[in-house]
């Protein structure tokens, strides 16, 4: 019963206040992610941390970077087998 009263207050702040405050929290952590991703990763974004941190956020998009360089690497070793 207590995570229904959390999900209402929750629901009731953001009726209250402006969305902006969940989507620059939600972009914060997901520049955070960003920031901790390996370099083999981080050097194939195109631009700014923060600026694709809030291109994820506003597409609703969290793409998973470890898994995607992982299958490019067994794609590479297969072509090369």
């Amino acid at each position: 019963m207590e995570l229904k009263a959390d999900v209402k207050l929750i629901e009731k702040f953001l009726e209250e206040n402006n969305m902006t405050y969940l989507f620059l929290l939600l972009a914060n952590l997901e520049a955070d992610r960003i920031s901790n991703l390996p370099y083999i990763v981080k050097r194939t974004l195109q631009g700014k941390v923060t600026t694709v941190a809030l291109e994820h956020i506003a597409a609703n998009e969290i793409p998973d970077y470890v898994v995607e360089v992982e299958e490019e690497k067994e794609k590479m070793e297969e072509e090369i087998i």
